[in-house]
């Protein structure tokens, strides 16, 4: 097994290595990335994501869904992995975080929350990228990108592949309730984690690959025992959510049975990294780290088939 203590975080590497890497590249000369929904799982993305380079995996393809967008866009627009650690690391919750004031939410509750979309407008985190994120439309990125939204306008999930990358990752990230949906051309868009926890399909159907590569931030309440759901004092929401992300992994798991069928082999890193959130972000390293080093043991068994 390659050891990872032998490689830096910006990609130098030894000379076993390298062979290893060379190897790689030989048996799987298109490989294409997919970052999954996961709340916050921008962290854990990032640490995966210096993890490929530091093997020596150069991506020719992206695609992600919510917080994993965010980190597609990034990887396609040839952002360095210092770069992006920076950007995260220093993150705050004031960066993004942007309600409506106190007695606008008071009144809209008065009323039930009728016409009451998301508690955060979303124009600092629509800000925050456009100040990271240089790269104005998908199309410019340099590297086939595929970005999954959910279409509230037509009812269907859109793949973003041209236009304006800012918007479609907002919109990528626009978490309902907590984010207010995002207008692009007419339509309105939210999560792309709801249809589509990882657009594994939609990248290729982009571009021609022999490997994806998922990196996969599974929902909490599913790491459970079959029956630990028992020992859980249930809510309403509580059921909700459960089953929306059994019909989420259902879903995903209908996709990798797809994109197999055609002979393009699929690689899933499940990292586990610790969960972050708006009042977790101090968390984000560990994340991090943990990806990263998950990622390096987990994808050196296969440098080694």
């Amino acid at each position: 097994m390659m050891n990872s203590a032998l490689t830096t975080e910006n990609g130098q590497k030894t000379t076993e290595d390298k062979q290893q890497t060379t190897d790689y590249s030989l048996s799987t000369s298109r490989t294409g990335v997919v970052f999954s929904s996961g709340f916050f799982g921008f962290f854990a993305h990032a640490g995966f994501l210096s993890a490929l380079h530091v093997l020596g995996i150069h991506p020719v393809a992206y695609a992600g869904s919510s917080s994993g967008a965010i980190l597609a866009a990034m990887a396609a627009s040839h952002m360095s992995n210092e770069a992006i650690k920076e950007i995260l690391f220093s993150l705050k919750k004031n960066d993004f975080w942007d309600p409506d004031a106190w007695h606008v939410v008071l009144k809209k509750a008065v009323k039930l929350f009728r016409g009451y979309s998301g508690y955060l407008k979303g124009d600092k985190f629509e800000k925050i990228l456009a100040q990271r994120i240089r790269t104005k439309d998908i199309e410019e990125c340099g590297i086939p990108l595929a970005i999954s939204a959910t279409n509230l306008t037509t009812k269907k999930e859109t793949i973003f592949t041209r236009g304006d990358l800012i918007k479609a990752v907002r919109a990528s990230g626009a978490v309902p309730i907590l984010f207010k949906p995002v207008e692009i051309n007419g339509e309105l868009y939210v999560d792309g984690g709801i249809v589509n926890k990882a657009p594994v399909k939609a990248l290729t159907d982009l571009v021609d690959l022999d490997t994806i590569i998922v990196h996969y931030v599974a929902s909490d309440n599913l790491e459970v025992s079959s029956h630990g759901f028992l020992n859980t004092m249930l809510t309403p929401w509580h059921i909700q959510y459960t089953a929306f992300n059994i019909a989420r992994e259902e879903a995903y798991g209908n996709q990798l049975e797809i994109v197999r069928s055609k002979g393009i082999k699929v690689i899933e890193v499940k990292t586990e990294p610790p969960s972050t959130g708006p009042n977790r972000l101090d968390r984000g390293p560990a994340a991090y780290a943990k990806a990263r080093a998950s990622t390096m043991e987990i994808l050196s068994q296969h440098l080694l088939k």
